[in-house]
């Protein structure tokens, strides 16, 4: 196994240990969420752990992951830090853990704190014209602008990947999360600013009231801004509606093969 545990969690060594036993993931943990990968918190030490365990790997990824490049993994656990360093928050890393075997990837695991925050796609689908929901998306606007201002590009930045909590006192604070995919730069364009928004996955209304924040923490006009987001956005739903199509096309044509 490649382990990295940050200096602060460094008692937590037995359960990354524990987790080379694809058996240990499997049979405990009280599962989050079971899709291409899995999710499942444990508790440890009288802290919750949040435990990632990444969806299965081709051959070729098994490869690139083994020998060219980082991990999933590693790079969650390398991007959590520099999010924190550059302002932006997120579930506090603990550790990655790499098991290769033969030189090639077989499984990989990142772990972070449970966060308190919660998920903020409920709140996108409520009426924007709502005081309380208004705040929230103002707020959410403000803290996209500080993203990009930092050079940040989440390259899955959906709304279910953005979760948020509140102060008591009117005030709201952000985590992003899924952190294998960003890009650091140190400026970002107007076009690469609204290349990223557009993967916000909320209801119109919701996505209209951000880019008309966001236009005035950019100092630019709002309409402008919202149509050139809007064109955006459809473009790329269309290419993602093109891409499950063929898809599920290719996967058609595979089985009519075999029977």
């Amino acid at each position: 196994m490649k382990i990295q545990i940050s200096p602060r969690f460094e008692f937590v060594s037995p359960l990354v240990k524990a987790l080379e036993s694809s058996d240990f993931f499997d049979r405990n943990g009280e599962t989050l969420h079971d899709g291409r990968n899995t999710l499942k918190c444990f508790r440890f030490d009288n802290r919750d752990f949040v435990v990632k365990r990444y969806g299965h790997l081709s051959l070729f990824n098994r490869l690139i992951y083994g020998v060219l490049r980082p991990s999933k993994a590693v790079r969650a656990y390398r991007h959590a830090i520099r999010l924190r360093q550059l302002g932006i928050d997120t579930p506090q890393e603990v550790a990655s853990i790499d098991i290769r075997h033969h030189g090639l990837l077989s499984k990989s695991y990142f772990i972070s704190l449970r966060s308190e925050f919660k998920p903020l796609q409920p709140v996108t689908e409520l009426d924007p014209q709502r005081p309380e929901v208004r705040a929230i998306l103002d707020a959410l606007a403000g803290f996209l602008f500080r993203l990009h201002r930092a050079g940040i590009l989440h390259r899955d930045l959906n709304i279910g990947n953005i979760l948020y909590i509140s102060d008591g006192q009117g005030a709201y604070r952000f985590q992003v999360i899924d952190t294998n995919r960003m890009i650091f730069r140190r400026r970002l364009s107007v076009r690469q600013r609204l290349d990223n928004l557009r993967r916000l996955s909320c209801p119109v209304p919701a996505y209209l009231h951000i880019l008309d924040q966001y236009a005035r923490l950019i100092r630019t006009d709002a309409t402008t801004l919202q149509l050139r987001g809007t064109v955006m956005r459809l473009a790329f739903e269309m290419r993602q509606r093109m891409k499950r199509w063929t898809k599920l096309l290719l996967k058609r044509n595979r089985n009519n093969i075999t029977k």
